[in-house]
């Protein structure tokens, strides 16, 4: 029932581009203002659906109102037109038919393209059924429509009538009734409560979408004074739904809301205006009406430009559908800020201990032009020498002969070991780089590392090597007056190729303040860094593969078990999923971190609170380093604040959440059998704490032993038992 249900609620709400619940019943109460539209809308809803799931297809797919929304569309437009009979309702099936097929046919050819098929299976099917009912003597348009006013004298006293025109003397700008008879336009009546009611179903769905039905609204109004249209024709034929639906396509359901987004709505309305009275003018030679083609039109065109590279500088495509306009900003803004810097492939730095960078990007001594993103590194003490004694020898330098280790997977691409060592403070001007290794680590990424002792490599050619393996020792061949290594990543597999920028994905960075961890960066010349070094607790504690299941219990009612269970889905994402309460939890495990990246489901489930908890996890424990990220806020902010935010969110965020961990506790240092990890998250709103709520993770014996919530000085502990 509940599935019938949400396929029926969810067709109403596609509508909008919602699948709000709210909005799908108020739009579908709207639409029984006239109960033989309303009736008739609503059967070839669950006509289609019905048919789609005996035929097998995707039952999600028939939830989501995929099918059922151009279904709404076609069943009130045949009843708006046609009188009924026997024979209209044997029409009507075969319509829902054909609508079907359309509806596979035409997604399945718009989906070559990553394009939406929007209403375009609607307009086809009416168009069909509409041409071909001329040749049926038994199928008869409803004179009614010709004879309006005697029509409406007919019903004036029934319920119907009465609630559907209760507010229309209401004294309003004529702005307002021609918006609000426009939203009912879309279902072929004109009511300003349906409008009214229409209105606060999108309110209720998303702040952004609400404003966009005015921006496309006025936007229209504006054009059509400016030029001397009638704007009466808005409220007519679904004239104006087509500013409406745009409004919402690209202001914010395909494109990122936006400054942007929204002036783009403003300046393809006159397009669209201009499209409006041509197409009608066209199809009206056909004796077909246009209703929605201008808007499908306009909005597929505009997309396939954009697939392009068109104004990819202004607008940005979103690419995961939530159906909520607020949740794709906060999540885009949070996705934009934790992986501006991210890599697909996570480089190391390709020594143990801590190292010096003698030499950064755009050195002044040699990292120039072509060969300006390169990084010399040495060893030093704590007086900056890099040697002991006078220095005169090579073995005198503390990185001479230490292991050279490989920065990321690959392949052994070229070696070359034919250069001896210098002599301290000369230099080999004709074997510049000196012995040399270069690893290919595939889609065109190769890492070289230069100035290497001879006869050192550990490796051959063609040896496949991984993150952290021992490639050779530290020399000084080449252009090197004294002992250091030389690292660069390329694009090309020759020996001294052009250089390219390119991040190491986790670094320690020692400093006057203490250690600092560094994400996606290049380190700085003057730096002294060393690779992060991982924990075994925390490193088997969040070994969470798929297949694994977690149980818990709540400590003050243990019979009653929480059960989750780690998956991977078709895009090679590793999720929790906790069937109770149908919440998922996106997470990925690096090596170095763990971190979650996004949530799906419900906020008061304590896959929620792990969540939270484990957002972003340094899996190497280091006393001074405390993580700090940002949380989307539509997860963590009070409800009055957000829905302030929501209406100002394409142009300013000014409400955060941000994330702080550390280890609390730790039994012993060196091996640790027991880590407690600390988090807390804070909600701000123009700066000012809204709300705190703080998370303990209580690791041992390889896995996570406990969850605790700490909030309004309340402690909920949660065991784990597997």
């Amino acid at each position: 029932m509940k599935f019938w249900f949400e396929t029926i609620v969810h067709s109403y709400s596609q509508i909008f581009f919602s699948q709000n619940k709210i909005l799908g019943l108020l739009i579908a109460f709207v639409t029984f203002f006239s109960p033989k539209l309303g009736g008739v809308g609503l059967l070839c809803v669950v006509l289609i659906n019905a048919v789609a799931y005996v035929a097998i297809v995707n039952r999600e797919t028939i939830r989501q109102g995929t099918y059922g929304f151009n279904a709404v569309l076609l069943g009130i437009a045949l009843r708006y037109n046609f009188e009924p009979s026997t024979q209209f309702w044997v029409l009507l099936v075969i319509a829902v038919c054909i609508l079907l097929i359309s509806t596979v046919w035409i997604s399945g050819f718009f989906s070559k393209k990553n394009l939406p098929f929007l209403v375009f299976p609607f307009l086809v099917t009416y168009w069909l059924v509409a041409h071909s009912v001329s040749n049926f003597s038994l199928i008869h348009f409803d004179e009614s429509r010709i004879y309006e006013i005697n029509e409406q004298l007919k019903l004036k006293d029934t319920f119907f009538y009465k609630m559907a025109h209760s507010m229309d003397n209401l004294h309003l700008p004529e702005v307002l009734q021609v918006y609000f008879k426009t939203l009912t336009g879309i279902f072929f009546q004109s009511s300003i409560l349906g409008g009214i009611l229409i209105s606060i179903g999108v309110l209720i769905h998303s702040r952004i979408s609400f404003l966009l039905t005015w921006v496309g609204f006025i936007s229209a109004v504006f054009f059509f004074k400016l030029l001397g249209a009638d704007i009466e024709i808005l409220r007519s034929q679904l004239a104006g739904s087509n500013f409406i639906f745009m409004a919402i396509a690209i202001g914010a359901f395909f494109i990122m809301p936006s400054k942007h987004s929204f002036l783009t709505v403003f300046l393809l309305s006159p397009v669209l205006m201009m499209l409006l009275f041509f197409l009608a003018k066209m199809l009206s030679v056909f004796q077909l009406k246009a209703y929605t083609l201008s808007f499908c039109v306009l909005v597929t065109v505009f997309l396939y430009f954009i697939h392009q590279g068109w104004l990819y500088k202004f607008l940005s495509l979103i690419t995961i559908q939530y159906y909520s306009p607020e949740k794709s900003v906060y999540k885009q803004s949070i996705y934009n800020k934790r992986y501006q810097f991210d890599q697909y492939a996570k480089l190391s730095l390709p020594f143990w201990g801590v190292w010096k960078v003698s030499q950064g990007y755009n050195g002044g001594i040699t990292h120039l032009e072509d060969w300006r993103n390169a990084l010399d590194f040495v060893i030093v003490d704590e007086d900056q020498k890099t040697y002991r004694n006078e220095g005169m020898h090579t073995n005198d330098f503390y990185c001479y002969n230490k292991p050279v280790l490989a920065p990321l997977d690959g392949y052994v691409y070229a070696i070359e070991n034919m250069v001896e060592d210098n002599q301290i403070a000369d230099v080999n001007m004709n074997a510049n780089w000196g012995n040399t290794l270069v690893i290919n680590h595939l889609n065109g990424l190769f890492s070289q590392v230069s100035h290497i002792k001879r006869d050192s490599f550990k490796v051959k050619v063609g040896d496949y090597v991984t993150q952290g393996t021992t490639l050779a020792t530290c020399g000084n061949s080449g252009r090197s007056p004294e002992p250091h290594i030389h690292f660069q990543v390329q694009m090309t597999s020759e020996i001294g190729a052009k250089t390219m920028a390119y991040p190491f994905a986790y670094f320690l960075e020692y400093g006057k303040k203490g250690m600092a961890l560094k994400l996606n960066e290049v380190p700085k010349e003057g730096a002294l860094i060393s690779n992060v070094e991982t924990t075994p607790l925390l490193k088997d504690s969040f070994y969470l593969i798929p297949g694994k299941k977690i149980v818990f219990y709540n400590e003050m009612t243990p019979k009653k078990l929480i059960e989750w269970e780690v998956f991977t889905d078709a895009w090679n994402r590793t999720y929790i999923l906790c069937k109770a309460t149908k919440s998922v939890a996106y997470f990925v495990n690096d090596g170095t971190m763990f971190y979650c990246t996004d949530f799906e489901g419900n906020r008061h489930s304590l896959l929620f609170s792990f969540y939270l908890t484990t957002y972003r996890i340094l899996l190497g424990y280091y006393k001074e380093v405390e993580i700090e990220d940002f949380i989307p806020v539509n997860y963590f902010s009070h409800p009055i604040f957000l829905t302030v935010q929501d209406f100002f969110a394409p142009f300013i965020l000014f409400t955060k959440a941000r994330y702080h961990s550390k280890v609390k506790e730790i039994d012993n240092t060196y091996a640790p059998e027991k880590i407690t990890i600390e988090s807390t998250v804070h909600a701000q709103f123009l700066g000012l704490k809204t709300g705190v709520i703080k998370h303990e993770l209580e690791l041992s014996q390889g896995r996570i032993s406990s969850i605790s919530l700490l909030k309004n000085n309340k402690k909920t502990t949660y065991i784990c038992v597997s």
